[in-house]
């Protein structure tokens, strides 16, 4: 991991309200997580309370990412941020806006939840959909941690994985396809534990724009729209 130290302002003030912001982005991942957990619990356990818990703590991941980009914003304009610093926050403004979609993605899942518990709905490809969603969890899960610690070298190993997540729901999804044409009569049910799985599969490549944030963070190189194999030889 390369060395940054974002406290090395002779303003205590400054070192306070860079770190506040780091911590409001944490704690928003903690929240992120969570919600995409209970809307799989939901889905799964056939629990519409989690569901609509979900569905309104989504308000609540919303006001925090203004609140953070409102923070960013007063910081760039008081404080003119030097290279590094400016980095972090732009990483920040970046990382807020995908863990909010995220949740957006995970609010999708507990109203495809709601409507497939009130049909009194459940398929033989719901195990694969767990399967799908263990490999997600998984990945924001260490995300996250990696983001706490700025460690680009675990980010890029994350990154890597959602090739897996992306196989995993090609074939669910096919499989789903295939069974909406042998049974028509399912069609509105099975199209929603579709569009589950799809929500999945974005939380995946969110995941993966917050693991390139925090390897621009640390190596102050914009990786965006390189392969992986392109940032491993160049930049580790």
């Amino acid at each position: 991991m390369d060395n940054l130290d974002f406290n090395q302002h002779t303003s205590n003030q400054y070192n306070a309200e860079l770190e506040d912001i780091r911590n409001a982005l944490l704690k928003m991942g903690g929240m992120v997580e969570k919600q995409l957990k209970k809307s799989i619990q939901a889905m799964l356990q056939n629990n519409e309370k989690m569901a609509d818990k979900v569905i309104k703590k989504d308000l609540g991941i919303n006001a925090m990412e203004v609140k953070i980009d409102e923070e960013c914003t007063q910081i760039i304009a008081k404080r003119q941020p030097a290279a590094s610093d400016l980095r972090l926050i732009y990483a920040i403004i970046k990382c807020i806006t995908d863990l909010e979609r995220i949740g957006d993605e995970a609010e999708k899942i507990a109203k495809n939840a709601k409507f497939l518990i009130s049909e009194g709905y459940s398929c033989e490809y719901y195990k694969s959909f767990e399967n799908l969603s263990k490999l997600v969890i998984e990945n924001l899960s260490q995300t996250l941690n990696s983001l706490a610690r700025l460690d680009a070298e675990e980010a890029l190993i994350i990154a890597k994985k959602d090739e897996i997540i992306d196989f995993e729901f090609e074939k669910l999804n096919n499989d789903i396809i295939l069974h909406m044409s042998n049974n028509p009569h399912e069609l509105e049910k099975t199209v929603r534990l579709s569009w589950s799985a799809k929500a999945l599969e974005k939380i995946g490549d969110h995941t993966t724009n917050i693991c390139e944030y925090i390897i621009y963070l640390v190596k102050g190189k914009d990786i965006r729209h390189l392969d992986i194999d392109t940032i491993e030889e160049e930049y580790f």
